[in-house]
């Protein structure tokens, strides 16, 4: 089925017109939303607090005080929306006879959007609200799941009736929302590619681009495409049709985006099947050179600015911060974990992208914020920040020569190099040095340091210098 959408950009364009709006393009905003994160686990839970605690006006603070300038809120509503169950929207033929109204989102919901996003833009961050744990609807377009079929798979009234859902969910979204400032953007669907392929992602785009530019013509929305995942989804996006009814074209306030967890071997290793626990030789950063390059490729050429929305690794040897234990499958080694945010986030800044790093919490396995205390992981956080504490790590070199564990640590740090060592100093973090170290030792004594951040400094032989962050009794 084909969708006309000029009708719904020519009002837009008359809006901007008649109101004299001066709003930020694509482009624009993608340069405003610069580095972010993602408020992962929240909003995006069956019912907010089930997986981590329910998000406080205070958490904004914290992201807008280390510098953070936009927040990812993934946010789920099939449970705060009528249930397909409920509806009749078949005849005793079989036929579709619902509509869009049959489903309503419970206006308590929204008015808990409202107030987490006002709490966001109030302080001058952008906010999106993602549509990310509703699989409900694109694992409906998914016939098997690991080789079986798939019990959610829908057709015939049963699909009409869940595209309706999923129209009246973003109904309410637009309407609700539709006043808001610009440093609200609006994700239509989160990693729905797992589960559609292109031309229905791209279908779906279209009706619910639809929807919303009806009440927010002028809103920046960020899309994605489907078959494929991580880097190729954007790819995937059709940038033609033979009646050039497409709406990449059509629609000049698009954002597209895409995720990164590759090597997967490396990301997720704190489960039992991975166990790669080091990254960033020459190879890997070259497989993310080419593969970003891919993505800038196809933004250039089709004019649309990119957000990288979402990219992370586990916890250093599987971490969990909340319960102050290791896992039992190990996880990736720290100055790796560190290395992998660094290197993805200055990459995609270099490239003219904006990006989320993912943060669920200090309940989960990928921990940026502890909302429990309200600290973050630093030596993660300031990678992410493009943040060198006292200018320390300038002298670190590239390859991984060196690695320290447990970090963070409380009475003792194990290290081990594969270089003689000249000197082995600590400093703490108003760069005063606090410790000296006979170079012949393999750890470190911690016990009488007080709890912060600390920065060892270690001299090769070859001059060569290593600078590591360390965090004490955190």
């Amino acid at each position: 089925m084909k969708h006309s959408t000029f009708p719904v950009y020519f009002l837009f364009i008359l809006f901007v017109y008649q109101n004299g709006v001066s709003q930020a393009t694509p482009h624009q905003m993608v340069e405003r939303m610069g580095r972010g994160i993602n408020l992962g686990n929240v909003l995006s839970a069956p019912i907010e607090g089930n997986w981590a605690p329910a998000v406080e006006e205070t958490y904004f603070d914290d992201v807008i005080a280390v510098g953070f300038k936009t927040v990812r809120i993934p946010i789920r509503f099939d449970e705060h929306t009528t249930k397909l169950e409920t509806v009749n929207y078949k005849d005793v033929g079989g036929n579709y006879i619902g509509s869009i109204n049959d489903y309503v989102v419970e206006t308590s919901y929204l008015d808990r959007i409202e107030e987490v996003t006002d709490w966001a833009i109030n302080k001058g961050l952008v906010a999106i609200i993602d549509v990310h744990g509703d699989h409900w609807f694109w694992e409906s377009y998914r016939q098997f799941k690991q080789g079986n079929p798939n019990p959610e798979y829908k057709t015939g009234a049963d699909r009409e009736a869940a595209v309706d859902r999923f129209k009246a969910i973003w109904t309410a979204i637009s309407n609700r929302f539709q006043n808001k400032s610009e440093n609200l953007l609006f994700e239509i669907m989160n990693e729905a590619y797992f589960s559609m392929n292109a031309s229905e992602v791209d279908n779906i785009n279209t009706q619910i681009l639809e929807i919303t530019r009806i009440s927010n013509p002028t809103r920046n929305v960020i899309v994605n495409g489907g078959g494929k995942n991580s880097y190729e989804a954007p790819l995937q996006l059709a940038t033609s049709y033979p009646d050039n009814n497409n709406y990449l074209h059509n629609d000049p306030y698009l954002i597209a985006t895409f995720h990164y967890y590759w090597p997967r071997a490396f990301t997720a290793s704190a489960s039992q099947e991975h166990n790669d626990f080091d990254w960033g030789t020459p190879e890997d950063k070259a497989e993310i050179d080419t593969n970003f390059q891919a993505v800038k490729d196809w933004s250039t050429t089709n004019n649309i600015p990119m957000f990288f929305g979402e990219f992370g690794a586990d916890n250093e040897g599987g971490f969990n911060y909340y319960t102050q234990t290791y896992g039992a499958y190990g996880g990736p080694e720290n100055a790796s974990r560190v290395e992998f945010h660094r290197y993805l986030a200055q990459k995609a800044i270099d490239l003219g992208f904006s990006f989320t790093a993912w943060d669920a919490g200090d309940k989960a396995g990928k921990t940026i914020y502890k909302a429990t205390d309200r600290t973050w992981v630093e030596d993660v956080k300031d990678a992410l920040l493009g943040e060198d504490l006292l200018g320390l790590y300038k002298n670190e070199p590239t390859e991984l020569s060196f690695k320290i564990h447990p970090n963070p640590a409380k009475n003792i740090a194990f290290f081990k190099t594969d270089k003689p060592i000249r000197t082995i100093k600590l400093f703490n973090e108003l760069g005063k040095e606090v410790c000296s170290y006979k170079s012949d030792l393999q750890h470190l004594n911690l016990a009488n340091l007080k709890p912060g951040i600390y920065i060892l400094k270690i001299n090769l032989e070859d001059n060569t210098i290593i600078n590591k962050k360390i965090l004490i009794n955190f």
